[in-house]
């Protein structure tokens, strides 16, 4: 007999049929913004992308509705990669997410910032729900049952099937009626000024600087052993990097960083060399076998100032990882700033993410442990500011965290 894991949501009832209008020309964007100008509500906006495909978290599908209306799906690929007049009414209405951080980077780049916004997921995790996801939320709180088949889709594939665009419709269809459901909890709850805290800051939130060395987040980079091997890997990366822009391809899909790391470690001078390390097989792969070996070649023939170091750009901190052997008063004030934000957060019923960063949370304490005598609760007023934590992050926080200071500086 089959049965459901334990766990898992329920399934709901059957949807009803997905009502939707596609749209994939410059005339229909027009009657797009027609039709959302009709109405004075929010409007649901969700967003598809072709992650992990493509090059780019760029928009191939974009969803809309405003309440009692079909979904419209917009597609911003066929006019020339831009939604004309839908950018200014999406910048200036209201409009309503679930889970606005992952949208907000393609709506921008199609020119859309929106000035206000709703967001059903972050309301969820402020409910301290389990399971958000949509699927799991629209199940719970009004009772029907959405298949999410095609989250991982190429959504650059092009005509899009019909059974892909149900999909996307529904993605819009029931955020309304999921907001109106749980947005009066968190008034029951005392969180509704938090919640709309956490949306100012998603709307007035910048894109985050590119790291300074983005090719030291290749996996496995640690195995590497000198400033050589290291080289080859930062110049392969930028190899791979330059062609995946180029052919619109994820780097990973053209390169994985496995064989980056394994031709790195071995330093192949041939092509019959290259092509023997895993990951190198395929036509594709051999097409650009001179791609690979003059970023090899280069990267052999730098001199010694010119390797990278182990270390990476410098930091206010080493790695938290590396505190229990080298600054151990800095690790064991970071288990007990830890304990305090994990009772507060289980107190709440919510996630710890919510009230902190993990990396604010190490800046403090890395301040506290290593700077000195010092005023502990301006030194902590200092860096929750500095970090951008928002007034009721600090008002939460702020008293476990200096208790836990108070305590260890007691015990210590």
């Amino acid at each position: 007999m089959s049965g459901r894991r334990r766990g898992e949501t329920p399934p709901g009832a059957a949807p009803p049929p997905a009502e939707y209008e596609f749209v994939d020309d410059l005339a229909g964007i027009g009657a797009v913004v027609g039709a959302l100008d009709a109405s004075s509500e929010p409007i649901a906006v969700d967003v598809e992308r072709a992650s992990g495909i493509r090059y780019s978290e760029r928009a191939f599908l974009l969803q809309l509705r405003v309440p009692g209306e079909p979904a419209l799906l917009v597609d911003p690929e066929t006019p020339g990669r831009t939604v004309g007049p839908l950018a200014t009414v999406l910048s200036e209405r209201p409009l309503l997410f679930h889970a606005a951080s992952q949208d907000l980077p393609s709506l921008r780049e199609l020119g859309i910032h929106p000035t206000a916004l709703v967001d059903t997921e972050l309301a969820g995790r402020f409910l301290g729900i389990e399971r958000v996801n949509l699927g799991a939320m629209i199940s719970e709180h009004l009772g029907i049952g959405l298949a999410k088949a095609h989250s991982a889709a190429d959504w650059s594939r092009r005509p899009l099937p019909a059974a892909w665009l149900d999909y996307a419709a529904y993605d819009v269809l029931f955020l309304h009626e999921l907001a109106d459901e749980v947005l009066p909890r968190l008034d029951a709850l005392g969180r509704r000024e938090w919640f709309e805290a956490e949306c100012r800051h998603l709307v007035d939130s910048v894109p985050t600087p590119a790291a300074a060395d983005p090719w030291r987040r290749l996996s496995r980079l640690s195995s590497l052993r000198d400033g050589r091997q290291l080289a080859r890997a930062r110049e392969l990366w930028m190899a791979r990097d330059r062609v995946a822009a180029e052919r619109d391809i994820a780097p990973k899909r053209l390169l994985a960083d496995a064989a980056v790391v394994e031709a790195a470690r071995v330093g192949p001078t041939s092509r019959s060399a290259l092509l023997a390390i895993d990951g190198f097989d395929g036509p594709q792969r051999r097409r650009l076998v001179g791609e690979w070996l003059a970023a090899l070649e280069w990267a052999d023939g730098l001199g010694r100032e010119d390797l990278p170091s182990r270390q990476g750009p410098p930091a206010e901190h080493p790695p938290h990882a590396s505190w229990k052997r080298n600054e151990p008063e800095a690790a064991a004030l970071l288990d007990v700033a830890r304990e305090a934000i994990a009772a507060l957060a289980d107190d709440l019923g919510i996630d710890q993410g919510l009230l902190l960063k993990p990396s604010t949370l190490r800046l403090w304490v890395w301040r506290a442990a290593t700077s000195g005598p010092a005023d502990d609760a301006e030194l902590l007023d200092d860096v929750l500011r500095d970090e951008g934590a928002r007034e009721w992050q600090i008002e939460l926080t702020t008293g476990p965290l200096l208790e836990a200071v108070r305590r260890f500086r007691a015990e210590s």
